[in-house]
């Protein structure tokens, strides 16, 4: 089973069969169109997420230490089973006579690059986290008879034979990111001062200001 390529709905469209009110041959079009949005939308929330320094947007409150524990040993492992879940599906798709082995290991390392340079810059991460995603949609659009069905199935099935594989991989991506916490907490001892996720000076707050005001 396979997808029709766009060319084969655009032929069906005829200005002859506009002016006669028959739109039936636009309605496939406009499944696509709709289709590629709410694709787009969920990418772009995807990569925003996991570029990400600081991937959860919860307050450390009065209890930072407690509050860092739970995000970081509790919550990431998860997150990172779904991040690396993610980008193993878009690979899939990408190498579609690919060995499964290294469809796992090439979404580890684009899952490390990922999380290593969010520690640089932000942008930079998003770069590289929408990639993928994206590069899986232009081919669908250009040829998506590449995408069987059946051959994805053959995959998927083929996934417990590499679970120890997968799962040593998630278990690397989340050390990774204790040992860059564990970093960027000792560089905030020896330089203290506040930056910004992108890795910029934050800007002085308002009693900051007064004070350099009045010196």
């Amino acid at each position: 089973m396979a997808y029709e390529p766009i060319s084969a709905w655009a032929s069906q469209i005829s200005l002859d069969s506009l002016m006669q009110n028959n739109f039936s041959a636009l309605l496939p079009l406009f499944s696509l169109v709709i289709s590629i949005a709410i694709y787009s939308i969920f990418i772009w929330h995807f990569y925003r997420f996991i570029a990400r320094r600081d991937c959860f947007k919860i307050s450390n409150g009065n209890h930072p230490r407690l509050i860092g524990f739970v995000k970081y040993f509790l919550i990431y492992p998860f997150v990172a089973f779904l991040f690396f879940t993610g980008f193993s599906i878009v690979l899939m798709f990408l190498t579609n006579d690919g060995d499964l082995g290294v469809v796992l290991s090439t979404s580890f390392a684009v899952i490390m690059a990922i999380r290593i340079t969010a520690y640089y810059s932000r942008d930079l991460a998003k770069d590289v986290a929408k990639m993928l995603p994206f590069a899986l949609l232009a081919l669908v659009l250009i040829d998506p008879s590449m995408f069987a069905i059946e051959d994805m199935m053959v995959k998927v099935n083929s996934l417990p034979e590499f679970f120890t594989v997968a799962l040593q991989f998630i278990v690397f991506i989340v050390l990774a990111e204790w040992i860059m916490r564990i970093l960027l907490a000792i560089k905030y001892i020896f330089f203290p001062e506040q930056e910004s996720e992108e890795g910029e000076l934050a800007a002085p707050t308002l009693p900051e200001k007064k004070r350099a005001i009045k010196t």
